[in-house]
């Protein structure tokens, strides 16, 4: 039984799993009996919510009788890995980024997560995003840096991925959040609802986040504001690759309102994870039903469009060793040399 499942965009991916059962079904047959799959995603509404549910409704089929799926709520792109080195989830979604932080004990963890292991990379793109009210004053980093005053900034809750891109891109620039208060600025770390009701009426003029392509609260700020998307370029954006394992990106024009040209920034991949202990047959099927039915994905979210799955083995789009259930898949395609 699959439980907490997202109910927008999931029917097109069971219509798809009628047509796909079939091609799975060999696979499950290596599989000696029911299994149990925890998916860690992140709360209901949020893209990683909608891929886990829409994996977790392909893998129902595909999985032997009276197997269990669950699909977790549960804990973003810090905390999921450490669920997964807890045992607490067999699967989770992950960034890159992070994926690297978590299997050398670097930065939002204090030890070596060394367990974890890919099964598919490159699942999308997050942006860094740093937007500011066009009355703001502020119309590059450098302004951020120049004038910390100025800023009354909004991040996500400490902790989270999107918190540590603003600490990061604010360490990369040579400022803190100590910097802004002691020059007069604020700094709030909440959610959405109160960072869009803030830009709206004034208390905050910058928000920096990591974002996919039509993230619903960004498009509704672009939307009601004229606001303006800061580009990461030069040192910074060095700082931030070298430093904290970012990549390159460029956020295309009319992603957003407000992003009226191509504009560089820095983020990096969404990443399908697990730990090396889980049974290499069900890594295997798990790593064939992702490869396999991209267009039941896409269905279910279309931040899952570029997805490619043969390069979702590829270490610059995972940050971790592939687990080898994965690496079986991938060779036996010939994706993988």
């Amino acid at each position: 039984m699959l439980r907490k499942v997202a109910s927008r965009g999931i029917l097109p991916v069971a219509l798809a799993i009628v047509l796909v059962g079939l091609a799975l079904s060999r696979a499950a047959v290596a599989l000696t009996g029911p299994v149990e799959v925890t998916i860690a995603s992140l709360s209901p509404g949020t893209a990683w919510y909608v891929y886990g549910a829409a994996i977790g409704d392909l893998l129902r089929s595909a999985l032997p009788a009276n197997s269990k799926i669950e699909v977790l709520p549960q804990s973003g792109g810090i905390g999921n890995a450490k669920l997964i080195a807890q045992k607490k989830a067999n699967f989770a979604l992950s960034f890159s980024l992070t994926n690297r932080w978590a299997f050398n004990g670097r930065h939002a963890y204090d030890q070596k997560l060394d367990m974890l292991r890919g099964v598919a990379g490159g699942m999308d793109t997050y942006y860094l995003a740093a937007l500011v009210r066009a009355d703001a004053g502020i119309k590059s980093l450098e302004d951020i840096k120049a004038n910390p005053g100025k800023v009354s900034l909004g991040t996500l809750p400490v902790g989270s991925a999107g918190e540590y891109g603003a600490r990061n891109l604010l360490e990369s620039i040579g400022v803190s959040y100590d910097d802004i208060r002691k020059a007069g600025g604020g700094v709030a770390h909440t959610n959405y609802p109160t960072m869009t009701t803030g830009i709206k009426d004034g208390r905050i003029n910058t928000i920096i986040a990591v974002v996919t392509p039509a993230h619903p609260s960004i498009t509704e700020i672009a939307l009601q504001n004229d606001v303006r998307f800061l580009p990461v370029t030069g040192d910074a954006a060095a700082k931030m690759g070298e430093e904290f394992n970012y990549t390159a990106q460029t956020m295309p024009a009319g992603m957003f309102r407000g992003v009226a040209k191509d504009t560089p920034t820095v983020g990096f991949p969404t990443v399908f994870i697990t730990h090396k202990d889980v049974d290499p047959e069900l890594v295997y099927l798990v790593t064939k039903t992702i490869g396999e039915n991209k267009g039941a994905l896409v269905a279910a979210h279309k931040g899952l469009s570029k997805f490619d799955p043969a390069s979702a083995w590829k270490p610059e789009l995972v940050g971790l060793p592939l687990h080898p259930g994965a690496e079986k898949y991938y060779r036996e395609k010939g994706w993988m040399k």
